[in-house]
């Protein structure tokens, strides 16, 4: 069960099995996983260093691994956890002023990951990489601050974002052969 400690961002796995979350029940902000029907215990994944949070953003469609944001009063990190592996790594060069890339999420075939980030300005904007990274970025929000929560469209074809309050956008895209 997840009543132990302050449980939050919980991410369902793409197949409904498990949910990733948030706890402090060791001391950390760590990230632990569940099996969605409550059966078992929870397990932790990942251990926040003192001062930083660990948030859960988004599962990969094949349920291999997740994205999700180290946060410290500095700077956030995008990070992709091999479940196989326990491990993980920084994906791309995410990285961002004060606690300000949000709403990562792997699109549908699970090659691209779309996020919001400020980089370094007041507002956010929408941008997309590959996954795994190889250094290419689109930015998909026609200006350079109105972006924010993406979402891909179920077959992949489209990103809705929120410019602002009360108002959503979309986007078309193209993945294949390249964005």
């Amino acid at each position: 069960m997840t009543f132990e400690g302050r449980n939050r961002f919980p991410v369902w796995s793409a197949d409904s099995q498990r949910v990733a979350f948030q706890s402090d029940r060791g001391g950390d902000l760590g990230i632990f996983w569940q099996r969605a029907d409550g059966t078992g215990t929870a397990e932790r994944l990942t251990t926040a260093e003192k001062g930083t949070a660990h948030i859960p953003e988004s599962w990969a469609p094949d349920i291999t691994r997740f994205l999700y944001n180290s946060a410290t009063d500095q700077t956030t990190t995008l990070f992709a956890f091999s479940v196989a592996d326990k491990k993980a790594t920084p994906f791309g060069d995410v990285r961002s002023p004060v606690n300000r890339i949000m709403s990562a999420v792997f699109s549908p075939d699970g090659r691209w990951v779309a996020y919001a980030s400020s980089e370094g300005r007041t507002r956010a904007a929408v941008y997309v990489q590959p996954f795994p990274a190889t250094g290419a970025k689109y930015q998909v929000s026609k200006n350079a601050d109105d972006g924010h929560h993406p979402a891909w469209a179920p077959d992949g074809t489209a990103l809705f974002f929120t410019p602002g309050p009360g108002r959503l956008s979309a986007v078309r895209v193209v993945t294949a052969p390249s964005f």
